[in-house]
């Protein structure tokens, strides 16, 4: 695809040079683990006498548990947000000036999806280090490697892909921003709460649980909070880990192909 580097460069820029973005999008992810970890005290919840590591699934405290969600919602709100930088493109001038230029339509969206990728990586190892040092913080019970960190960087990798891909195909032929806001506004919410993000699934009703099984970010949330928690594996949490994140990457995989067709066929000015 002619003109990705150069066009991925150009989002990631307009991105650091942006003082009150950048550090917006880097101080998110520590409020989220921070403040909202810190609050919801499950052992308190729970009682004197009640066992917190059978429903935290083995994790030594509630941040330990939700930084698989975390790292997943921070992936997911920020790669809806991948489809307004088409819009502000088209609204503002320079859609007109990549149509015209000898590069791949496709380009101009995947330049944008990759880049969010990278933002979205940067803003993960933020929250794991913030995770790590507050008070009451991440634990590694089983260990941490090198298998552990590339099962992370590709649970987050690839729902990054997936919800940069359905937003930016969402965005392609739209002029408002408020139509994509509204959407925006209108998925997130399902998407966290009717998933293994945030909460265990003990702690769910059984009809809702049974539909969060079936959401990416549950496959998500769940993949990273394996490794975190369990560090080595049995053979029956990595066949459960290759299903999750073999499902996740057909999906990303489908989403890619959706937005090459849409963007080689439908993008405008």
């Amino acid at each position: 695809m002619s003109g990705l580097l150069p066009l991925m460069k150009r989002d990631l820029k307009k991105w650091y040079r942006n003082p009150v973005f950048l550090l917006t999008g880097l101080i998110q992810p520590f409020f989220w683990i921070a403040l909202f970890g810190s609050a919801m005290d499950i052992t308190r919840l729970a009682g004197p006498g009640f066992n917190t590591g059978i429903i935290l699934q083995g994790a030594a405290n509630y941040i330990t548990f939700i930084v698989g969600g975390v790292l997943t919602i921070t992936a997911l709100f920020t790669g809806m947000f991948t489809g307004t930088n088409i819009i502000f493109d088209r609204r503002l001038g320079p859609m007109g000036r990549f149509l015209s230029s000898p590069i791949a339509r496709s380009s101009i969206v995947f330049s944008k999806i990759f880049s969010s990728v990278i933002r979205i990586l940067i803003q993960a190892g933020i929250l794991v280090l913030a995770a790590a040092i507050i008070p009451n913080g991440l634990v590694f019970p089983g260990g941490f490697g090198l298998v552990d960190v590339l099962v992370i960087l590709t649970a987050i990798i690839l729902i990054a892909l997936i919800f940069s891909s359905l937003f930016s195909v969402i965005a392609i032929r739209m002029r408002e921003m408020n139509t994509i806001f509204g959407i925006v506004n209108l998925i997130n919410l399902p998407l966290l709460f009717v998933s293994y993000a945030m909460f265990p699934k003990d702690f769910m009703a059984s009809w809702l649980s049974n539909i969060a099984a079936y959401n990416p970010v549950s496959w998500s949330a769940e993949s990273i909070r394996m490794v975190i928690i369990n560090g080595s594996l049995t053979a029956s949490q990595w066949s459960s880990l290759g299903l999750w994140l073999g499902a996740l990457a057909l999906l990303a995989g489908l989403m890619i192909v959706i937005t090459y067709i849409m963007a080689e066929k439908e993008i405008r000015d």
